[in-house]
């Protein structure tokens, strides 16, 4: 087992060579949802003109991609790598802050690991998984999703079975905690779907992987009150006593420096705060001091102040916004929960899509990302929860993925230094980040075989745009070609965004400056709005290369 220092060392060098009351919004809860939970698993385990757009102002702070699973032609001439702060990080637009000091911050950032969509369900080879003849296709799992189209509309970076008889699984959840570490995130806040079989054993080896992989990577225990703990009393809160003594003394569970377990349920609300009270006496019973961290899903604040009469809290939380308008007053949440005399755990979402219900949530591009993020680092945010880090059936994913491939987690990085130090770290090499969808909302599908059109839910509008989100060394002009025109804007040093129409065709960014381009990337993914089934999923990518096989092993 490395120690603190040498396991920075280990990870700096994947980094060096890979590089008033808020409400949730009412989709926005329920990971677990009984459709979800329930899915059948392998038994196993032409000329352009030019017009100009206006930037957008609303934010400053993000990250790069790179190698992808469907590679973008990419170039980036602009690749000083002197960076001003940290080590060197030729994957992003930053240079990150060493990881022992983002680690060493009290502000904490965890993702939100969803057990049913790890790497591999089979360790088969990605092109006959179960990932590719099942839950992306219309025909998988016997037709089950025809209605949709397939269950889910991207999948986690294809991973190449692994060979010699190796727990293939414990392999897996180890390279997705260093990913994870390598963002400087503190841990993972795991959804406790059951207490025995294939999502118990998982977060077993889980706790077993962050060990392994990093030993200063903490698992959040966070029981999932929509799908576990259902039944009666006493035997409810027996069976969840009885599950947190069995992991609580694993190391890689999180702990509060003077030593309680933290337990952070999803929609803790499903039981009374007179319930928790009891469990938590039940855990000291046990030898296991706990402190509560809910995450509710209705209105947070309100039920902060309910569970306050039967129990202290350390901090609270609300799953919440899927959509721009939702997402524009959670800077204040912070200082609301800090009222109240808890810690705030704010959620940042980058979109929401849900193929099997036929709905999705208007993020706006990287509009929703950014505006949460900024909410977390202005508000004063004391912890944030990335929703999610791999639920695919809800599109909520910033784990390297098949559709959004580095982008998000890419973005992710930038922000989590930005958070953890306070202070906004410099750009040092330009960067594109692009982002939209493969055809307009108002494209129509065959009602042959879907079975409805997608609805748009809690209050977006619905939005047809491109969007090159770029990091700036020096002000430039930003451009975006795409259907035979070409616009663009000029935009001064920072993060800046230019959005368009989208249209029919291949897109295409480009950074020009002092009259020529210094970084540009074609989208890997062309827009046509003749389709069969629906895709409300935003895919991304970026112009940056580097080698990221360390976080590929």
């Amino acid at each position: 087992m490395p120690t603190p220092r040498g396991r920075h060392i280990l990870l700096t060098a994947l980094l060096v060579v890979a590089c008033g009351d808020s409400t949730a919004d009412s989709t926005s809860g329920g990971t677990a949802d009984a459709s979800t939970a329930q899915t059948t698993e392998p038994a196993s385990t032409s000329t352009a003109t030019t017009t100009t757009t206006t930037a957008d102002p609303t934010t400053t702070g993000t990250t790069t991609d790179a190698t992808t699973d469907a590679t973008p032609t990419s170039t980036s001439t602009d690749t000083d790598d002197t960076g001003s702060q940290g080590e060197v990080t030729p994957c992003w637009p930053f240079d990150q802050p060493p990881l022992a000091e983002l680690r060493a911050s009290d502000k904490k950032v965890f993702a939100h690991y969803f057990s049913p969509y790890p790497l591999s369900l089979d360790n088969k080879d990605p092109a006959e998984d179960y990932y590719a003849k099942h839950y992306l296709q219309p025909s998988g799992e016997n037709g089950k999703f025809a209605y949709c189209g397939g269950f889910i509309k991207q999948r986690p970076l294809p991973q190449p079975p692994r060979e010699g008889g190796l727990d293939y699984e414990l392999l897996n959840f180890e390279q997705e905690v260093r990913r994870a570490a390598a963002l400087g995130l503190d841990g993972f806040t795991y959804d406790i779907l059951n207490t025995e079989g294939t999502h118990w054993n998982r977060l077993l080896k889980l706790l077993d992987a962050a060990s392994n992989a990093d030993p200063e990577f903490r698992i959040v225990l966070m029981p999932d009150m929509t799908s576990t703990y259902e039944g009666s009393d006493p035997e409810a809160q027996t069976a969840f006593v009885d599950s947190i003594v069995a992991v609580a003394a694993h190391p890689a569970v999180h702990r509060l420096g003077t030593g309680e377990l933290v337990l952070a349920p999803f929609a803790a609300d499903k039981r009374s705060p007179a319930w928790w009270a009891g469990a938590l006496q039940a855990l000291a019973a046990e030898g296991v001091d706990a402190v509560l961290w809910p995450v509710f899903v209705s209105p947070w604040s309100a039920a902060t102040m309910s569970f306050q009469a039967e129990l202290p809290l350390l901090g609270t939380s609300s799953w919440g916004p899927a959509t721009v308008p939702g997402a524009t007053d959670y800077a204040d949440n912070a200082a609301q929960a800090h009222a109240l005399g808890v810690q705030w755990m704010s959620p940042v979402r980058p979109q929401d899509s849900r193929p099997k219900d036929l709905i999705y949530s208007e993020a706006g591009n990287t509009q929703l990302l950014r505006l949460l993020w900024d909410a977390a680092v202005a508000g004063d945010a004391d912890w944030v929860q990335l929703v999610t880090w791999n639920d695919y059936s809800e599109a909520s994913e910033v784990s390297p993925s098949s559709g959004t491939q580095w982008a998000l987690f890419d973005l992710t990085a930038y922000y989590v230094a930005w958070f953890k130090t306070g202070q906004q770290p410099p750009i040092v090499r330009d960067a594109i980040y692009y982002s939209h969808r493969l055809h307009a909302t108002t494209a129509e599908p065959d009602l042959m075989l879907q079975e409805s059109i997608y609805e748009p839910v809690n209050g977006g509008t619905p939005a047809d745009e491109i969007e090159l989100l770029a990091f700036l060394t020096a002000p430039a002009t930003l451009e975006i070609e795409v259907g035979g025109t070409t616009e663009s804007t000029d935009a001064p040093a920072g993060i800046q965004s230019l959005r368009v129409p989208l249209v029919e065709g291949t897109p295409k960014f480009r950074i020009v400056r002092d009259g020529g381009t210094v970084a540009e990337v074609d989208s890997a993914f062309p827009i046509s709005n003749t389709i069969v089934y629906q895709d409300m999923l935003y895919r991304s990518g970026g112009s940056l290369s580097c080698d990221r096989g360390p976080l590929l092993q």
